[in-house]
């Protein structure tokens, strides 16, 4: 398991910060794996990777909260990035039968998202741009075999987790964004961090460079040092 500084991750959230999801998903790996074409990888690959490096800061378990679509109880339930990761694709060109003819096709990547202006990146455009031979004109139907096909190979691509709700029986079927929640748990760790560096600096003068140079657990036990005296004060 990799180590990753305080100040790296950090750094990541802050470029992040004003990125796109694409973008963003590829700026949380350049740090990590800068000899693999990211933007060229599958987009399952990629997430894969992101899971990794999701291990790597905060375990295999991931912690999930939804609300029930019908009567909004509250639903908790635990994912395992191990789980997840091993749904990543191992081949990159597939085909498919349709109406007596063979279409094949590759898995989009992130270059194919990045491809048209931000929010113009609909299925069809996506899918007519990884077709490698098909048909001259691709009906609906057959559009759609393509689409089935390719999230049968990419799991990942538009992974979505069967819920029932224990309170009122509904069933449905919820997507789950691994770039979304990733980043999540990096905004949410970083904006503690911050907070803990402002509350070091006031209390010992220390620049934001040499607290978090400091271990969690070092930090931690300052951190408590500083509010055991708040609360004797």
């Amino acid at each position: 398991m990799m180590t990753v500084s305080a100040s790296t991750v950090l750094h990541i959230w802050e470029t992040g910060m004003a990125q796109p999801p694409v973008v963003r998903a590829l700026s949380l790996l350049t740090p990590f794996f800068q000899d693999q074409p990211l933007a060229g990888l599958p987009v399952g690959a990629r997430d894969a990777l992101l899971l990794m490096v999701r291990e790597w800061l905060f375990g295999t378990q991931m912690p999930c909260v939804v609300r029930c679509q019908q009567c909004a109880a509250r639903l908790e339930f635990t994912l395992a990035t191990t789980d997840l990761r091993a749904l990543s694709p191992t081949t990159t060109v597939h085909q498919v039968e349709h109406a007596g003819e063979t279409i094949t096709f590759r898995l989009p990547t992130s270059d194919d998202l990045l491809a048209f202006p931000l929010g113009a990146a609909t299925p069809r455009l996506i899918i007519e741009r990884c077709l490698l031979e098909a048909p001259a004109a691709l009906s609906g139907d057959a559009l759609t075999a393509v689409a089935t096909a390719m999230a049968e190979a990419d799991p990942l691509l538009d992974f979505r987790i069967a819920l029932t709700c224990p309170e009122c029986g509904h069933a449905w079927s919820a997507p789950f964004d691994v770039t979304a929640f990733v980043w999540q748990e990096i905004d949410a760790w970083a904006r503690r961090l911050l907070h803990d560096v402002h509350t070091l600096a006031r209390a010992y003068g220390w620049c934001e460079r040499d607290i978090l140079a400091l271990s969690p657990w070092r930090r931690a036990f300052y951190l408590r040092l500083v509010n055991d005296e708040r609360s004797i004060g």
